[in-house]
């Protein structure tokens, strides 16, 4: 019998207690450990078998050799005849048990602890994997136990440690030690060589969503869904939700009053504005509030290259782009499709091809009202136009010269307008001398009239002498 530690229980059961393993568990794994480096030093004996006193605290190790008539190997066989000296019912092919001596013993102690610590590493392990791999998806508060060099965080979960690194922390958030955290749980790997099991973020969109079902009871009770989320953390996120309920308004449900259940989720996510969106089966619906609050005034969908053209008015391109590309960015993000935005074209700065394709669409129009429609015919027949256009040299050369009598009418109405102005202006300047002559007249007769005055004045003086 050899003792590893007098106090090798109390070792034991601070061990359980400090690492949530089972007592009879930590038991088993020392005795295991032992067993397997006894083998490992011991090679010349075939059987070991390792046991803990629980009464004691001592460690016994045995060796079994078996019996036999004729002794082939001294170090695993016994002699029949001495086998029955020590037991008159022993038996060819039974086995005795012999206990190792102590200086054997302590030839395995070194390695017997390090396998100690290593087994007692993977029942950690296993316990974590176990306790976590249920609550993938959901939000945990932990403790901030300390930042490392490199900016990841350790967290403490219930005696339970594990790491958020920097590229799952939102932008410019700080932790100090003893703060309390929440984080979105990924993933559980049970592989020694990550540094961390649980795998932690607090920039994924399932965090988002799972912080609206915290805060909204609506979503919590499944009366309103959250479908989608998409995120740039810490700047900017779009929610789309959906309830089948006529009578609860998803969006409404989610801002809360006064804005009181959103504002409280962008505190958490330090200032991070969020629109909320309503989901629609319908993609261009879905589409346009994605957009909102851009107006779009046409949209081109492919669905096998998952691509979709969105043309708005000039004045409502940077409402559909957002602050450096964030709107259409996000909007793309939440319906899994990407979308490029584009103003409406002038026609004057349409090409050849789309003026063709536009003015055979308006000679379409005010044909069959079943073309009209049957907007899949309508492009059809539309293309089949275009195409013999563009094969027949003298329709092209009428389209052109169209264009260009458009040009030259232009031209003429200018030139018809100037004229009319130089008429105007002519017409200004003979009103102009017409009142100066008048003027010269109104002079002229002021002049004569005082002339013929000074006349008749000379005259009654003459008369008066002559009297």
């Amino acid at each position: 019998m050899s003792k590893l530690k007098e106090n090798l229980l109390e070792v034991i059961n601070e061990l359980a207690k400090e690492k949530g393993i089972d007592r009879d568990d930590v038991i088993q794994i020392v005795e295991e450990a032992i067993e397997a480096a006894a083998r490992k030093k011991l090679s010349k004996y075939n059987t070991i078998e390792a046991q803990v006193n629980q009464k004691t605290g001592e460690i016994e190790l045995f060796q079994y050799k078996r019996v036999a008539s004729v002794l082939q190997d001294p170090e695993n066989e016994i002699l029949l005849e001495d086998a029955q000296a020590m037991d008159d019912a022993a038996e060819e092919g039974d086995e005795v048990e012999y206990e190792i001596e102590e200086r054997e013993f302590n030839r395995i102690a070194q390695s017997a602890r390090q396998l100690i610590f290593k087994k007692i590493k993977e029942a950690e392990r296993e316990i974590i994997y176990n306790t976590f791999k249920e609550r993938k998806g959901e939000i945990l508060t932990g403790t901030v136990v300390r930042t490392e060099q490199g900016g990841r965080i350790a967290i403490n979960f219930n005696r339970v440690e594990a790491y958020l690194f920097r590229r799952e922390q939102i932008f410019g958030e700080r932790f100090d030690h003893g703060d309390h955290i929440r984080v979105y749980l990924m993933d559980v790997n049970n592989d020694p060589r990550q540094p961390s099991q649980l795998i932690l973020s607090r920039t994924h969109p399932g965090f988002l969503m799972k912080l609206f079902e915290m805060e909204v009871p609506e979503v919590y009770d499944d009366v309103v869904e959250v479908i989608n989320a998409a995120r740039e953390p810490g700047k900017r996120a779009k929610v789309s939700v959906y309830t089948s309920d006529p009578d609860v308004d998803p969006v409404g449900a989610c801002v809360g009053m006064r804005g009181s259940r959103v504002q409280s989720i962008v505190n958490e996510l330090r200032g991070e504005k969020i629109d909320i969106v309503r989901w629609s089966e319908d993609l261009p619906t879905y589409l346009q509030n994605a957009l909102a609050p851009a107006e779009i005034e046409r949209m081109e969908i492919m669905e096998e290259g998952r691509e979709i053209h969105v043309w708005v008015e000039q004045d409502q391109l940077s409402l559909a782009i957002g602050r450096q590309g964030q709107n259409v960015r996000l909007a793309s993000k939440l319906l899994g499709f990407k979308i490029n935005v584009s103003p409406m074209e002038e026609r004057s700065t349409m090409s050849i091809d789309d003026q063709i394709a536009l003015e055979l669409g308006k000679d379409f129009s005010t044909g069959s009202e079943d073309v009209k429609d049957e907007p899949g015919l309508h492009e059809e027949v539309q293309s089949e136009k275009i195409e013999s256009v563009k094969k027949d040299p003298d329709l092209q050369k009428e389209v052109r010269s169209k264009e260009v009598e458009s040009v030259e009418d232009v031209k003429d109405e200018s030139s018809l307008q100037e004229e009319a102005r130089i008429e105007k202006v002519e017409s200004v300047e003979d009103v102009k001398d017409e009142s100066s002559l008048q003027e010269e007249a109104r002079i002229e007769k002021v002049e004569s009239d005082k002339l013929k005055k000074e006349e008749d004045d000379l005259e009654s003086k003459v008369t008066e002498s002559s009297l």
